[in-house]
């Protein structure tokens, strides 16, 4: 078997030992760039498809950085995006290497597009100047929230390679196409089988 249905196997193993409980009516499948995941069968109201503990859940609160985050007092989207940042640069040492080893690098969003990308497609469109502003914005949250963090960093020890400007995009990416409300306590966070 291929790489790709060794890491879907990972995934699953993982899943299993961390408590993620989902239906025999799924069906996992790799085309070696992406998992999708289809019901082979009609589900009913009720149905139970899958049970996700929110520990299982990657959020600020679960990440091993959470301290990190909360003494320099991030929250949301942002405090999130270093939660997922911090546990990529753990490599396999992260409690979720499995599941994170299954997501893209990065979502295909306009944020993530070069500045001539966005003016030659977007040009002439509410979105042109939109995504502008916003990537002038989320490089402003960047330089002032996330930089920071390595000049402090002690005692986590944070890889300046997982945590530039273009890793807090992708993060940002990630997070906006795949995070789900979780609950007060945990805020948003990564939902390990349902994104």
């Amino acid at each position: 078997m291929g790489s790709s249905s060794r890491r879907l196997r990972a995934f699953k193993r993982w899943m299993r030992s961390q408590g993620i409980d989902f239906s025999d009516a799924l069906q996992f499948t790799d085309d070696g760039e992406a998992i999708s995941v289809r019901a082979l069968c009609d589900l009913k109201v009720g149905d139970m498809v899958a049970r996700i503990p929110k520990t299982t859940c990657l959020t600020v609160m679960t990440s091993g950085a959470r301290d990190l985050i909360e003494s320099a007092g991030l929250g949301g989207s942002l405090g999130l995006s270093v939660a997922v940042m911090y546990e990529r640069s753990l490599g396999q040492s992260s409690p979720w290497a499995p599941y994170l080893h299954l997501l893209p690098p990065h979502e295909s969003l306009p944020l993530l597009w070069s500045l001539h990308e966005v003016d030659s497609l977007l040009c002439g469109t509410e979105l042109h100047k939109t995504v502008k502003e916003d990537k002038a914005i989320i490089y402003e949250d960047w330089k002032e929230n996330i930089l920071p963090l390595l000049d402090s960093q002690l005692p986590f020890n944070l890889n300046p390679n997982f945590f530039g400007v273009e890793q807090y995009l992708a993060a940002r990416s990630l997070i906006a196409s795949r995070s789900f409300a979780i609950d007060e306590f945990h805020g948003s966070g990564m939902v390990p089988l349902a994104d």
